[in-house]
């Protein structure tokens, strides 16, 4: 239960932080990762707490839709961080296959692939908004996203 606290106390915290210091980029991740949290609660009181035995359809989905939102923001950005981001969301959705494919997978081996990089895409949205923050700061206002 503390851990619980921790994390979305954690959650709330980069959030806040990545919309108020952060550019687009740091903005649209912060929402990504808020609204999978968000997401991830309705689909729970929709279809109860996952046993973690087998692939719950709702997380399945989710994690599809923010690695394709995190890839998106990676790619575009002219910023280096939300590549760790995405990659870290690479391993959420390979644990969703891996479960697929085995199912008499190890139930916490799933739920550390599936649950532990959200804990991760938190820091590394936190370090990289301090990042933008010290950049704006050295060398003024700068393009979020990269050029075509």
């Amino acid at each position: 239960m503390v851990w619980l606290w921790l994390l979305r106390t954690a959650l709330l915290a980069t959030v806040l932080f990545a919309a108020r210091k952060g550019d687009e980029p740091e903005q649209l991740v912060a929402t990504v990762l808020l609204s999978t949290f968000v997401l991830d609660v309705g689909n729970h009181m929709l279809f109860g707490d996952p046993a973690w035995y087998t692939v719950n359809p709702g997380h399945l989905v989710i994690d599809i839709w923010a690695f394709f939102t995190l890839l998106w923001v990676a790619l575009y950005a002219n910023r280096g961080w939300p590549l760790w981001v995405s990659a870290s969301q690479v391993l959420v959705v390979l644990g969703h296959v891996a479960k697929l494919w085995e199912v008499d997978m190890v139930r916490r081996a799933y739920w550390t692939m599936t649950q532990m990089p959200f804990l991760f895409q938190l820091v590394v949205l936190a370090i990289g908004t301090g990042a933008h923050v010290a950049r704006q700061r050295r060398i003024g206002r700068y393009h979020s996203w990269r050029l075509a």
